[in-house]
């Protein structure tokens, strides 16, 4: 599994600091479950570190929510909350790691990068991935980058890659702004997949999620480290 890969990673580079993993949901342990385990094993300092790109009503509520929870039944726990990693410096290079990677064997100027973010009611969610696609577009040589939405949002990607397949380049770098590989991913694929089938002369490739990138990794470990200062 792709968390644990990253966990492997994650702890390679940590030195004496002991890493659990935990989940919000759909598989276990669930966050709080891990939390009381850590604290049966007698930690106090207890760092919180999502794995997660997106200020959005995970890391901003329902995490600290969960933190809030347990603070009141375990007053002598220390908790350090991490947040999530954002568009930060790392970031832009796993994602565009991830781009150069399928990039076909073309000139630059024949391809067009189309950024597929999470969309919501929060314009700080759908600002940061016009925010990625701006930064990826300073530092990959391609014709032209765009961004659109998976959910919650306009431009919706089955409108983003038809306008794609209409324009003058040759070739569309489909990045989904993931950590990993799950249900969105696939559904995103699905859709390059029917526009694909629909403009044949058109060429699409998809770019993986970023978060099994050692880069990722080493972002995260950035914000562990933060944190431990403040132990």
């Amino acid at each position: 599994m792709e968390f644990y890969a990253l966990m492997d990673k994650i702890q390679g580079k940590l030195c004496n600091q002991k890493l659990f993993g935990a989940f919000l949901d759909y598989d276990n342990p669930k966050i709080p479950e891990a939390m009381q385990q850590i604290y049966d094993q007698g930690y106090r300092d207890i760092i919180v570190q999502p794995a997660m790109l997106y200020k959005a009503g995970h890391t901003k509520n329902d995490i600290p929510d969960m933190l809030a929870q347990f603070r009141k039944t375990h007053s002598d726990a220390r908790l350090y909350y991490g947040g999530p990693l954002g568009v930060e410096a790392l970031v832009v290079q796993a994602a565009a790691d991830a781009v150069t990677a399928v990039l076909p064997p073309c000139d630059g100027e024949d391809v067009t990068l189309l950024v597929v973010g999470r969309g919501g009611r929060d314009r700080a969610v759908s600002d940061q991935t016009i925010n990625l696609c701006r930064k990826l577009d300073a530092h990959l040589e391609v014709g032209d980058s765009r961004y659109c939405y998976f959910s919650d949002g306009a431009p919706s990607l089955p409108s983003a890659l038809t306008q794609a397949a209409h324009s003058h380049y040759g070739h569309v770098v489909v990045l989904p702004f993931l950590m990993f590989p799950g249900r969105l991913l696939s559904t995103i694929y699905a859709e390059i997949n029917k526009a694909a089938a629909q403009y044949p002369a058109f060429a699409f490739h998809k770019a993986p999620a970023i978060g099994t990138q050692d880069v990722i990794a080493d972002a995260l470990v950035q914000k562990i480290n933060k944190a431990t200062l403040a132990i």
